[in-house]
């Protein structure tokens, strides 16, 4: 495996905002070598452009991080090249002197003797698009959906139960769509403060504001609230209003409570709007937060009410440009909360029970913040959005991000600017599937949802039967559609095995080690990417599959090897031996060091579920199995043992913390 970066910047004679109309709209029609170009909505609302150049090929790309804001967009290739084992690439339009500066950049990892093509491929499809671009290529306009805001205003509803749990609801909240989107507010705030963006949206789209305990018509529980229990509170909303699934939005406090949710129950989410922050005191330091906490309670104990501070907290959250009107709702909405739900909120807040994993956001995410947001400036929230995409991505799965920046608001951007922010959040709910009530797929989504349901289908007939045992009428039954059916997306059973075996093959390759971070960090990281995938069902579920044909289908077993764990221990050999030149690891053959390391993290938990199909691992059983395997590897070749043994207890120190408090070990 080999790597290349390759990189173009050209000025182009027009504005910086029309050529991002070209080229941040995804489609690539404009583009001179391509024939054809279609947008497409994956499953998990992802946005994706299969296209053809004029030779015939097909080529897939999905969009990973978009800032209409910043003008920036990233895509990753996912079909089309030989030999690649990841693409990324990341596009970026800037004004200079009144003409726009476009810089558009490629990293590439592929076999070895396929690279130099590939790098040089790329950079000639990048200098013709430029090449268009200058000579004033036209694109085409996305048509979306209108925002038809709704002429009912929002109702109130009450859940009864310790708590109560108080909502406002728009028109179609309580039946239609099966996917509820679901407003949290701030720690100033309440419901109520979502009823413009209810009435703008609830036409269209199934949304509920909840009061968070405490606030309106919530009651408080009968214990201090946890996360855990505003998650609790959340799954009850949903079950309430007959849901499935959940696209949450908060602001703030909210945020951050949407963000641990996600940590949580991340297969229940189809979106996530992070307004205002997220990160909230979980990464503060616990000096940090104490003071941040006993800043805010000194008033409490001194007699005050949020009634009394009210105007202090708004003149920090209101930007320049809050009118009279919006500063008033902020200040009753501060006014109303009663001083043991303030004191209670902030006691919750300041005592996080995780530093946040963004790798575990598995849905799409909007991340807004005000322009002028003292709380959660935008260069604090932009970063946050490219580390949910970094961390996605190192940890082998795809991201699906964008950061936008509200122009004049302050930390409610909803309330000072709510034009813009429902026309953000409907450009976002609308391209979700299933989120709006009259979604309907495209052909070519639905062709591709069948398609990848007829694939499913056949990967659990051949774990449960065999190759030979798997039956095309079974596999047509479980996949609800006909057999012809079945016949005319895949051909026969070898075509079906080979679309199983291709699925894995890609997952196997892309969990890789980060390329930042000290050595330690860099194997902690990948041991836990690589348990999490080879110990899934469907991973054990394919080996065994794999194992039980290798004396039929030898070529087929082989191949698989070859493309996937083989491709994969060839990084690992290229990282270890990158270890051993910067001075981190001490060996004579990379080969057999990272053999030991492949062996050491899960060799013999990974034997164990491959024959107990029914049992599961616990994240105890894993921190166990991997903190030994680590520490046995770096005494055997770390270039300072004792000092990266003790970074790597840290690591476990830190990891056996977040276990306790979240309930998952003794």
């Amino acid at each position: 495996m080999a790597t290349s970066v390759v990189h173009c910047v050209r000025t182009i004679p027009a504005s910086s905002d029309a050529v991002w109309k070209m080229l941040g709209g995804f489609d690539v029609s404009w583009h001179p070598g391509v024939a054809s170009c279609e947008l497409i909505r994956a499953a998990d609302g992802a946005l994706l452009r299969s296209f053809t150049d004029d030779d015939g090929g097909i080529y897939e790309e999905r969009r990973t991080y978009l800032s209409d804001t910043d003008r920036v967009l990233c895509y990753t290739l996912t079909k089309g090249i030989d030999g690649i084992v990841d693409y990324t690439a990341r596009i970026e339009v800037t004004e200079k002197d009144g003409e726009a500066l476009v810089s558009w950049y490629a990293s590439i990892s592929a076999s070895s003797d396929r690279i130099d093509a590939i790098a040089d491929g790329t950079r000639a499809i990048f200098e013709s698009g430029l090449d268009a671009l200058v000579g004033g290529a036209k694109a085409q306009v996305a048509m979306r959906p209108k925002l038809q805001p709704s002429e009912v205003g929002p109702r109130s509803m009450v859940i009864d139960g310790l708590p109560t749990l108080g909502l406002r609801l728009g028109p179609n909240a309580d039946d239609g769509s099966d996917t509820l989107v679901l407003f949290l507010h701030g720690i100033g705030g309440n419901a109520a403060n979502w009823d413009t963006q209810i009435k703008a949206l609830g036409s269209q789209y199934k949304v509920a504001a909840l009061n968070l305990r405490g606030y309106g018509d919530s009651s408080l529980g009968h214990a201090p609230s946890q996360i855990d229990d505003y998650c609790e509170d959340i799954l009850r909303v949903v079950a309430a209003l007959g849901a499935k699934r959940l696209v949450l939005a908060g602001l703030s406090y909210g945020s951050w409570i949407a963000t641990s949710f996600a940590m949580r129950h991340s297969d229940k989410l189809a979106g996530l709007v992070l307004s205002g922050g997220c990160t909230g005191m979980s990464e503060a330091d616990p000096r940090e937060r104490e003071t941040f906490r006993v800043s805010r309670e000194v008033p409490l104990d001194a007699g005050q009410r949020p009634l009394d501070f009210a105007p202090a907290v708004v003149d920090v959250i209101a930007g320049p440009n809050a009118t009279e009107a919006e500063r008033a709702e902020m200040l009753a909405s501060m006014a109303a909360i009663p001083s043991a739900t303030y004191r209670d909120a902030l006691q919750c807040f300041t005592t996080p029970l995780e530093r946040f994993d963004f790798a575990k956001i598995d849905c799409p995410v909007l991340m807004l913040t005000g322009e002028h947001d003292k709380l959660a400036p935008p260069t604090e929230i932009r970063r946050v959005s490219e580390r949910i995409m970094e961390d996605r991505t190192a940890a082998g799965r795809s991201a699906d991000v964008q950061f936008e920046v509200i122009t004049g608001a302050g930390h409610i951007c909803n309330l000072e600017a709510p034009e813009e922010t429902n026309a953000l959040l409907h450009r976002f709910f609308s391209r979700l599937p299933g989120v709006a009530l009259d979604y309907k797929a495209s052909m070519p989504e639905r062709q591709r949802e069948k398609r990848e349901r007829i694939r499913q289908a056949a990967h659990e007939e051949f774990c449960e039967n065999g190759y030979d045992g798997a039956s095309m009428d079974r596999i047509a039954s479980r996949a609800e559609v006909s057999k012809p059916t079945v016949y005319q997306y895949f051909g026969g059973k070898d075509e079906l095995l080979e679309a199983v075996l291709d699925v894995g093959r890609t997952h196997l390759v892309s969990p890789l080690m980060a390329e930042n971070g000290s050595l330690v960090q860099r194997l902690w990281q990948f041991s836990w990417v690589y348990a999490e995938f080879v110990l899934r069902p469907d991973m054990l579920s394919l080996a065994r599959l794999i194992l039980g044909e290798a004396a039929r289908r030898p070529d087929t077993a082989i191949a698989y090897h070859k493309n996937g764990p083989g491709r994969a221990f060839t990084g690992l050999v290229e990282f270890v031996q990158g270890a051993a030149e910067a001075g981190d690891l001490e060996v004579d053959a990379p080969d057999l060091a990272a053999q030991d390391l492949w062996s050491l993290i899960l060799s013999g938990p990974r034997d164990h579920y491959l024959h107990y199909a029914n049992h599961r691992p616990s994240e105890d059983e894993l921190l166990r199995s991997i903190s030994h395997g680590l520490r046995v590897f770096l005494k055997a070749y770390g270039s300072d043992p004792d000092t990266q043994i003790a970074e790597l207890n840290s690591h476990i120190l830190v990891k056996t913390k977040s276990l306790k408090t979240t309930g998952k070990t003794a």
